[in-house]
């Protein structure tokens, strides 16, 4: 880890000393399609395989890198049994004087990630977490559960004043959790079970309907969206939903909002970004499924979570190499990161602070692991306290839209994991 800290913090300095050299790219006009293989890693699902197809639709060129239109269709498996479909659209040219994006998600996942409420009031044994060998002798699916959901969002904006917009939009989602069902590990105790079962995750809350409106309003100055060079970015919005399950009906209230600025520190070269964000609950209740989650780089996805998370990150991006190859544009750069936060409004943490009788132990490799308390260990944390890592990696572009980053992260605590490595769709903001 040290060195690779190291030879990246070089290669950095380097970047910063060498000249910038003019941009030449090969402008793209009608059609581009991509169709290609997924081969992915992320910490929480393991390895990604499916495929990927997008469209951009570039017209006459005279808007490029920007698109007319852009089409994105996902189907995938993950080496540990989820199965994910989704499909987008984005658009600024529609309507006229209207931004249309559209998101459509289909997600079957057998070994889904649930750590409890609160953050680090929610204690983390990295002894819980190992998966089955291939012998399928060890192993336990502690945090886990099982997950189906389905969800369509659709939301639109509409010009106010220069670089100012309004937002409007609108979400349907079906959820279903239920206890691990793979054979391997039908045995296995669970946090999500031991929730269920002390009544921190009321029953009726692992199945229903949730609808949701909001908005708002999103200032942006940036000068090109997917990767920008400079520009601001601000998204504020209050969210009114309500919740369907088992004949009851809960009403909610929150509001979001998210900073980001980008720097140019040489020209085309370096580049500096951050992230400033907040989501909480005004009013009303959530199901646990829906509360607001931070996912720092390095931990796991929904290892911070409450009725109101605040974080902040910020990006270090070195620009290494641009060249063109069967008419393409391409682009390979590396990224230095820092990720943190925390929960900052609490969930039934009086309720939580009442389970400490929990405990759960398991012998692995003939090794006893435990009794631990699970849900509630005053020994790790009796409040939140803010949860930081750091990491880097590299990306790449095609055409400055279709761009893949890998990422490795380092939680600073050990209570929030060990090590990650991500390989997503775009820069994390």
């Amino acid at each position: 880890m040290k060195r690779f800290f190291t030879t990246l913090a070089l290669l950095f300095l380097a970047a910063g000393l060498d000249a910038a050299q003019p941009r030449k790219e090969i402008t793209k006009t009608g059609w581009n399609f991509g169709v290609l293989p997924t081969l992915n890693y992320n910490n929480d699902l393991g390895f990604q395989f499916g495929g990927l197809g997008q469209a951009y639709y570039y017209g006459d060129g005279s808007i490029y890198p920007n698109y007319l239109h852009k089409v994105q269709v996902l189907a995938s498996v993950y080496s540990r049994g989820a199965k994910q479909f989704t499909l987008d659209y984005d658009s600024k040219y529609l309507f006229p004087g209207k931004r249309v994006t559209a998101h459509a998600e289909y997600m079957d996942n057998p070994l889904n990630g649930f750590y409890g409420f609160n953050g680090a009031v929610a204690p983390y044994y990295d002894a819980f977490n190992l998966r089955k060998n291939a012998d399928r002798t060890d192993g336990i699916a502690f945090y886990a559960d099982y997950e189906r959901k389905f969800n369509v969002t659709l939301d639109l904006q509409g010009r106010l004043a220069d670089n100012l917009n309004w937002l409007a939009g609108a979400e349907y989602s079906w959820q279903d959790y239920t206890d691990v069902s793979l054979p391997v590990y039908s045995a296995s105790p669970t946090l999500f079970r031991q929730y269920v079962d002390s009544g921190l995750i009321p029953a009726e809350d692992t199945r229903g309907r949730r609808l949701v409106l909001k908005g708002g309003a999103v200032y942006d100055s940036r000068d090109f969206e997917p990767d920008p060079a400079r520009g601001l970015y601000l998204n504020a919005a209050v969210s009114a939903g309500a919740t369907f399950s088992a004949g009851a009906t809960k009403p909610s209230l929150l509001f979001s909002a998210d900073f980001r600025q980008y720097v140019s520190v040489v020209p085309d070269r370096v580049r500096v970004a951050y992230q400033l964000a907040y989501k909480g609950l005004l009013a009303g209740s959530l199901p646990f499924y829906a509360l607001p989650a931070f996912a720092m780089r390095g931990s796991y996805g929904r290892r911070i979570v409450g009725n109101g998370v605040a974080w902040a990150s910020a990006d270090l991006r070195l620009y290494l190499a641009r060249f063109q190859a069967a008419r393409q544009n391409f682009e390979v750069g590396l990224v230095g990161f820092a990720d943190a936060g925390a929960a900052v409004q609490p969930y039934r943490l009086a309720e939580q602070a009442l389970q400490g009788g929990w405990t759960v132990e398991k012998t692995l490799d003939g090794v006893a692991s435990g009794p631990f308390a699970s849900v509630y260990d005053p020994a790790v944390a009796t409040r939140e306290r803010l949860h930081s890592s750091v990491g880097g990696g590299f990306f790449f572009s095609m055409n400055r839209n279709f761009i893949t980053a890998v990422e490795f992260g380092h939680p600073l605590n050990p209570q929030d994991g060990t090590f990650g490595v991500y390989m997503n769709l775009g820069f994390s903001f």
